[in-house]
Order: structure tokens, then C-alpha cells, then sequence
């Protein structure tokens, strides 16, 4: 039989010296994969990705979603959670980021998750938000909060790598120690983003990551399939 570990304790308590900031547990639970919006059940293409043989290992999904990050959908999303968060009227936000939309499946990916948040932080902080994308729920919500900005662009950023790596984990062969790796090599420039995004205008959007948009658009026709997404 194994050894158990034994675990030590000990009654030397000693305060904290730094407050946690209680906003950073809120966008902890809003970003979790426990909070009730559905990212499990959706890829972001990535699973036409794998299908196609453009992911096929731990390189090649970590150069993909770097990609998104600096040129594609993420660079995007990180904008209008910003316009989102500083407008008066998210709804015209919303309304402007649906006709940046690359595919029916891509505005259908941020139209149910977006609703299913708005459902949860309504439900649970007495919000009165409407249905809106994803980025845009996330910026209004966090605005309705008095969230800072940047750390929900952070962990939002964070939250978005962290569910494509878990998408890919399950249709190629890429590990858990893996995926962990790829989400701490990410993390910098997760924050380069939230650095590069500030006081940007929807003038600013666009989409270089053009293999991630197509593999988005194939997706509806891939046949058998996993994800909605």
C-alpha cells in the first residue's frame, strides 16, 4: 500500500500585509469554468483545426492561439470589452460588434454565451443587463460592478486561452501538463494585450488570423463534430 502524506499544520497565523481586492474574486467566479455560461460546449474552430491537421500538438496549438491573441478574434474581443465598459449604451456596442462578426458560428458562440452570462449576473447581482456578446456582457457587467478595467481584460484574456486549451486537450494529443504550460506561456501576453488595447476605438478591429476565422466558417458543415463551435 502507498504512503499517505501527512499534512502539517501549525497555529502560527500571521495577518496579510495586502488586502485581496475583493473585485479580483468576482472576476475570478464570472471567468471560472464553473460559471454557468457554456464555454465548455463551444472550440472556437478549434476543433476544424485539429480535423484539418493545423493543430496537432502542444507547438502548434500555442502558436494558434498567440495568433488569436495578437490578430484575431481575441485582439477584437479585447476592444469591445473596453468600449463596452466605458459606454453609456452597451447595447449600441453590441449592436456594432455583431456586424464584425467573421461567421453565423462565431456570432453564435458570443450570442449564447453572452446570454447565458447575463442570465447568471443578473440572476446573482440584481443586474438588469440585456442579452449582449460575451466581450460586451463582460465589459457592462464589470462596469455595473466597479471592476477595473484592465484586470477584467486580464483575467478575460486569460479565461479565453484557458477554455481553448482544455477544447484542444480533448480532440488532440496534447496533455494536461501540456495545456498547463501553454496557459502560463500565454500569460504575458495575455497582458501585452490588455497593455496594447487601452484607448483603442472600434477603428482598431481587425482579423489577420485568418486560418482561425476559416476553421470557424467550416465548422457548421464538420461532420462528426464534438463542439458547437
Amino acid at each position: 500500500m502507498g504512503t499517505v502524506a501527512r499534512i502539517h499544520t501549525t497555529t502560527d497565523i500571521r495577518p496579510m500585509t495586502t488586502p485581496i481586492d475583493p473585485g479580483l474574486l468576482t472576476l475570478t467566479q464570472w471567468l471560472s469554468p464553473a460559471f454557468p455560461t457554456g464555454s465548455f460546449a463551444f472550440s472556437h474552430g478549434i476543433e476544424t483545426a485539429v480535423s484539418e491537421g493545423w493543430i496537432r500538438d502542444a507547438g502548434s496549438l500555442q502558436a494558434w492561439l498567440e495568433d488569436c491573441l495578437r490578430e484575431g478574434s481575441a485582439h477584437s474581443d479585447a476592444i469591445w470589452l473596453r468600449l463596452a465598459h466605458d459606454a453609456v449604451d452597451p447595447l449600441e456596442v453590441d449592436a456594432t460588434a455583431r456586424t464584425y462578426a467573421v461567421s453565423r458560428e462565431r456570432l453564435r458562440e458570443a450570442e449564447r454565451q453572452g446570454a447565458a452570462f447575463t442570465m447568471a449576473v443578473n440572476a446573482v447581482w440584481d443586474f438588469d443587463l440585456p442579452d449582449m456578446l460575451m466581450p460586451v456582457a463582460v465589459g457592462a457587467a464589470s462596469a455595473r460592478a466597479g471592476l477595473d478595467q484592465d484586470a477584467t481584460l486580464g483575467l478575460y484574456l486569460h479565461a479565453f486561452v484557458a477554455n481553448l486549451v482544455s477544447a484542444a486537450m480533448r480532440l488532440a494529443p496534447i496533455g494536461q501538463t501540456s495545456g498547463q504550460a501553454i496557459i502560463l506561456l500565454l500569460q504575458d501576453l495575455c497582458l501585452e494585450i490588455v497593455e496594447r488595447t487601452r484607448g483603442k476605438t472600434e477603428e482598431d478591429i481587425f482579423s489577420n488570423a485568418f486560418l482561425s476565422d476559416i476553421a470557424a466558417m467550416r465548422h457548421e458543415t464538420l461532420q462528426p463534430r464534438l463542439f458547437q463551435s
